[in-house]
């Protein structure tokens, strides 16, 4: 639909007038400085005042620890620093107090205690050097290095060099710096290689919070989770989202699959939409990127296997990441508008900013090892066959003879005599058939980055080399990857800088899922097959004509991987340039614009004498997608007194979105082995095309007040005007505040117990559209009738009076640290409500229509979130650990008028569905018949057949959502040793497995053995046969009356009434604890390296899924329970994905 341009102009012009309205009047009640004039000040001011207003005027930034600077008074004729002399003349007011400037950087700086070397009669003996350095091996300025037991100390230079003299080489240094955990050291050597570890528990740390901006943590009255680089990259994965499984209280990561490529699902506190839109908005670098997971696929026709594509998010290397922020309320994702409402997840990359001076090259490799470790309890003691006494081993089903009893019969693989019958051979089992099909994955990443730093800007130039090859023979997934950061200051007052990605993302062939994938014929296969001999898939004499089958009905799964091909390519390109201009020393404004864009190619290939396509098949797709954003930024700074301080900010973004796509495929091919559109038989292709387009166009502004740093109040509003929604509806405001109270500041509080406690609070609202093109009907083409075309029409009725779904959100916080923060405690109280939920309603077919649009349901999502961390042990062996818990409780308040229940999607017999006063994840199927009143009240009913019946009505079968999530992180450090675990719990919820259903139903696994012949406690009954069972429950002798059963029937009845019949039964608890990750890490001291011509040298021992136990414990993942709804993924259903995996490997890095 057309924008209104005019309507848009005026609100923009109002916001920018009204900036520059109270710009000017800030400036003439607080006399601002003028041409480097400074204010006119007397008596005495608190330290953090003349800090605060030198980070206004000087446009610098200071780290420090509240402690050291709580309750020192300096004059306010400090505030007289002439320009281009900060760091000499700060040093003069500091050095009364104790205490010292570090430049950093250009704009940075680091107050530390000042330090003295002692000279004594036992002076020094020993001189030591060394580097101080980060995680990422980047060198550390201003880290504060001290002899332990003496006043004697120095800090690193501008380089993270330091020197240092000591008494002796038994001397233990002490390494501090604000961020980071600190660390003790003895002398022994002349040169030492020091690493610090970031301290997740700083307490004036930065963060970059929504639109880029950095703030102080402290000063947030919302909850922001924020991981370093290392935190994604220590242990290797393909996905840069499965990393923060785990590690952020509040997110839930779920993977579709066990491959590494495969879809990832994040929901941040919850589901809060009845669609199935409740993913949350990713960015990087500041710019909005596409963060959808690929459709899954059915390439040719609906007898295929499911294609899972994997999300666009594994785009970006981890290796390039420096940090995560996960913004989780909406007063923390307001600035970012409706895609917002789901949450913000921030990805800030790697820069050549804080590298060390000149020309700098890492190194970091990996290789990581993937073995399927999970399956059901397959059973081994029968083989194929419709029954105990059958001969015929032609079937998929597991209910023939018994195995491994010295008989022999004609099966699947015996040989020719000489008349051309086959011969009888051994009727064995073979146990290992399933892991024999499943091979050793690996995946090797290799990266290299070049660093480039000086005075006037720096850079950052990256290439990463992923290569995968699946569990499933054939299947690979390969990544080629190049980034650059660059800045350059062009001006004093002027910065340029541009991030820029490219990625070449492609497969040669992808694993499948459901029906008829590899997965689903080696899960299903009889125990009487070597799966072995089928590696050789074609039948001799027959090569590339007929496949060699296992039986009549199914294909070789050698054949499926190696023939059935699903490939594809894509090309992505992402990045911004922006421009930063400091107008005056508290105004400044930034311009900057982005583009995200990928070109994806996807082809399909099925071979002549499969047993679905005969003469063959093929597909071809094509996808592009590009979103452009442009945006400004004009902020204003100030401190208006000693006790306040006042930012304000004012913005717009324009946001366009522009795909397309187009498919063509064939089941009929006319040419064996020739892949090509044209070579389809005529009449046979089905051909689909779609393009959209979408704009949102937005103002934004922003105010915060600062009251003495202990008292910090926020404010946002923002309105966007999508092109989605109709004009009248489609302008929707909202707003935000939040509040952060430091406590421990407020009330001066000087404990040895008690180091830190903040409160928080916030309020927000949000907005939301919908897809393009929900307004009105209009009409398609659809496949030609010969030489006619087909016009067609959705059977989805349109609405045109659609208004902007609406969420508001309240959060409550605390933030309360001990004894030196070794101790720490953060608590978040959430509520949100979403209402006017845009979505497809059921209708009646009189009105021509299967289901329409309209704005119904109210979904409230609220909960806790809690986050423990500790420092247990401290000294040469140090031990941190961190604890997150998550609670959230879902609830559907309201549906619409007439409508008490909706239903989502049918999945594998299970109706996923909603109504007023359920969940969001509720799962429905059909019972057995049961007696209602009596002494049998709740007894199954059994029917003449000996089987239960069926009842219409539906039951809630489970929930896929967990109750509760927590995840314990661990790090011990000795000497230069370090190891990590992570362990990943998720509790309750439960999953249907069709995967059991089909096995138990067909006999395959252990369950069913009981009752298989005599041996197995089976019945006699007819025909001589001992293989009877009664199914428990009651007959109906005569009305109201009830006696036991008695009636004996086979097992392929009982179990497959028991268990294919009725979903419930193979319904299993989702409960699991995975020791999720691993590694060991071994630093090589510079005196180890001696000269070689490397530095900071590092190899880990890293793993993945180590360990996990299921409550269900029947061999299913819980946590890939995963399905294919409309076209979309549906949790909480599993059907014949591939197993679940344990990871290993090892880790190399280094600088030179």
């Amino acid at each position: 639909m057309q924008m209104s341009f005019t309507k848009l102009y005026a609100p923009w012009r109002a916001a920018l007038l009204l900036l520059l309205l109270s710009t000017n009047q800030l400036s003439a009640q607080q006399a601002m400085v003028r041409g480097g004039e400074a204010p006119r000040e007397t008596g005495s001011i608190p330290l953090q005042q003349l800090l605060s207003d030198l980070e206004a005027n000087y446009h610098v930034s200071f780290n420090y620890a509240s402690s050291q600077i709580a309750d020192k008074l300096v004059s306010a004729k400090s505030l007289r620093v002439a320009e281009g002399k900060l760091e000499p003349q700060l040093n003069k007011i500091l050095s009364p107090l104790g205490l010292s400037a570090v430049k950093l950087s250009d704009h940075d700086f680091a107050i530390r205690p000042v330090t003295t070397i002692v000279k004594e009669a036992t002076t020094v003996a020993v001189i030591v050097k060394g580097i101080v350095t980060d995680e990422n091996n980047a060198p550390l300025p201003g880290v504060s290095v001290n002899e332990k037991g003496t006043t004697n100390g120095t800090a690193t230079d501008a380089d993270g060099h330091f020197s240092i003299n000591v008494a002796t080489n038994k001397s233990v240094l002490v390494f501090r710096s604000v961020g980071y955990q600190s660390k003790e050291v003895t002398a022994n050597s002349s040169s030492l290689q020091i690493k610090l570890t970031s301290d997740v528990r700083s307490l004036d740390g930065v963060v970059v919070t929504a639109l880029g901006i950095k703030r102080s943590e402290k000063a947030l009255g919302y909850s922001i989770a924020t991981l370093k680089g290392d935190a994604v990259s220590t242990v290797k994965e393909v996905n840069v989202v499965s990393a923060l499984s785990g590690k952020v209280a509040g997110v839930n990561v779920r993977s579709a699959s066990s491959d590494p490529g495969g879809s990832i699902l994040v929901t941040i506190r919850g589901q809060s939409s009845l669609s199935s839109q409740n993913q949350p908005l990713y960015v990087v670098d500041g710019v909005p990127i596409s963060s959808g997971n690929r459709s899954p696929k059915q390439n040719i026709g609906k007898k295929d296997a499911i294609v899972d594509y994997g999300s666009t998010l594994s785009d970006i290397n981890p290796d390039d990441i420096a940090s995560v922020s996960v913004l989780k309320g909406a007063s923390a994702s307001a600035l970012y508008g409706s895609r917002a409402l789901n949450g913000v997840i921030l990805i800030t990359t790697k820069s050549g900013s804080g590298a060390k001076k000149g020309l700098g090259v890492s190194v970091n490799s990996s290789a990581m090892f993937d073995k399927a470790a999970l399956f059901p309890q397959f059973q081994n003691d029968f083989g194929s066959g419709d029954s105990e006494g059958s001969d015929d081993t032609d079937s998929q089903a597991s209910w023939g003879p018994r195995l491994n009893t010295g008989r022999k019969l004609v099966q699947w693989d015996s040989p020719v005599d000489a008349n051309g019958n086959k011969i009888a051979t051994d009727w064995v089992a073979y146990p290992n058939r399933y892991k024999d099909f499943y091979r050793t994955g690996s995946t090797l990443i290799n990266n290299v980055a070049v660093t480039g730093n000086n005075k006037d800007g720096s850079f950052r130039l990256s290439y990463t080399n992923l290569g995968n090859e699946g569990i499933v023979p054939n299947t690979n997934l390969k990544r080629n990857t190049l980034n650059l950061s660059a800045s350059y200051q062009l001006h004093p007052q002027v910065k340029v800088s541009t991030n820029v990605g490219y990625a070449k993302n492609s497969s040669d062939n992808r694993p499948t899922f459901n029906r008829n994938s590899a997965s689903n014929i080696i899960y299903t296969i009889t125990p009487n097959v070597d799966v072995r001999k089928l590696r050789n898939y074609w039948m001799p004499g027959y090569e590339g004509i007929k496949q060699y089958q296992q039986n009549s009905k199914t294909d070789n799964p050698y054949f499926v991987a190696y023939e059935f091909t699903n490939a594809y390519n894509r090309d992505r390109l992402n990045g911004n340039v922006m421009l930063d201009y400091q107008i005056t020393k508290d105004l400044s404004i930034m311009g900057r614009t982005g583009m995200d864009y990928y070109s994806e190619l996807r082809e399909g290939k099925r071979p002549f004498g499969a047993i679905n396509y005969k003469t063959g098949g093929y597909s071809i797709e094509t996808e592009m997608f590009r979103e452009q954003n442009t945006d400004f930024l004009i902020s204003y700074k100030k401190n208006v007194d000693p006790d306040w301080f006042v930012s304000v900010s004012a913005g717009a973004n324009r946001m366009n979105q522009y795909g397309r796509s187009t498919s063509q495929a064939s089941d009929n091919l006319v040419t064996r082995g020739l892949y090509n559109i044209v070579n389809a038989v005529p009449g046979t292709i089905q051909n689909a095309s779609s393009i959209f387009q979408k704009r949102i166009n937005s103002v934004y502004g922003m105010g915060q007040i600062a009251y003495r740093n202990y008292a910090f109040l926020d404010l946002t509003a923002r309105n966007d005007w999508s092109s989605t929604l109709p004009i009248g509806s489609n302008s929707y405001f909202y707003p935000s505040a939040s509040l952060s109270l430091i406590l421990s500041d407020m009330f001066n509080v000087k404990s040895n117990t008690l180091s830190f406690a903040k409160v928080r609070g916030n309020f927000a609202q949000v907005g939301g559209d919908t897809d393009p093109y929900s307004l009105e009907n209009t009409f398609g083409f659809g496949q030609d009738w010969n030489t006619i075309k087909r016009g067609i029409i959705s059977g989805t009725l349109k609405n045109n009076v659609l208004k902007p779904l609406i969420g508001t959100s309240y959060e409550f916080g605390a933030d309360v640290r001990f004894f030196q923060n070794r101790l720490g405690f953060d608590v978040t109280y959430y509520n949100t409500i979403n209402k006017n939920q845009i979505i497809n309603v059921k209708t009646t077919m009189a009105s021509g229509y299967s289901d329409m649009v309209m704005n119904a349901g109210k979904i409230q999502n609220k909960g806790f979130e809690i986050a423990l961390n500790a420092t247990p042990v401290m000294g040469k062996f140090r031990w941190d650990a961190t604890v997150n818990y998550t609670r959230n409780r879902n609830k559907v308040l309201k549906l619409a008028e007439g409508i008490p229940s909706l239903e989502f999607s049918k999945v594998e017999g299970v109706s996923m569905r909603v109504e007023e006063g359920g969940q969001m994840g509720d799962m429905y199927a059909q019972t057995w018949e049961t007696i209602a009143e009596g002494e049998h009240k709740g007894e199954a009913i059994v029917n003449g057949n000996g089987e239960y019946n069926k009842v219409n009505a539906l039951k809630k079968i489970g929930n896929y959502n967990p109750d509760f999530m927590v995840g314990f992180s661990n790090t011990f450090t000795y000497k230069n040793f370090a190891l990590n675990m992570l362990i990943d719990w998720r509790q309750g919820g439960q999953f249907f497995s069709y995967v059991a259903k089909n096995l138990l139903s067909d006999g395959r696994t252990t369950i069913t053995l009981p009752g298989r012949d005599a041996q197995t406690g089976g019945l006699p009954w007819g025909n001589g046969r001992n293989d009877g069972l009664i199914m428990p429950g009651y007959v109906e002798e005569s009305p109201g009356k009830y006696v036991k059963n008695t009636e004996v029937i086979d097992p392929e009845a009982y179990y497959g009434n028991y268990y294919w019949d009725f979903l419930e039964r193979s319904t299993f608890d989702a409960t699991y604890v995975k020791l999720r990750e691993v590694s060991l890490t071994y630093n090589f001291s510079k005196k180890t390296l001696g000269k070689l011509p490397v530095s900071n040298l590092s190899v880990s021992f890293i793993a993945r899924n180590l360990f996990s136990w299921t409550a269900a414990d029947a061999g299913y993942d819980p946590e890939t329970s995963f399905s294919v709804a409309n076209g979309a993924l549906s949790q909480g259903v599993t059907s014949w994905g591939l197993p679940y995996t344990r990871s290993y490997g090892f880790k190399l890095g280094f600088n030179f």
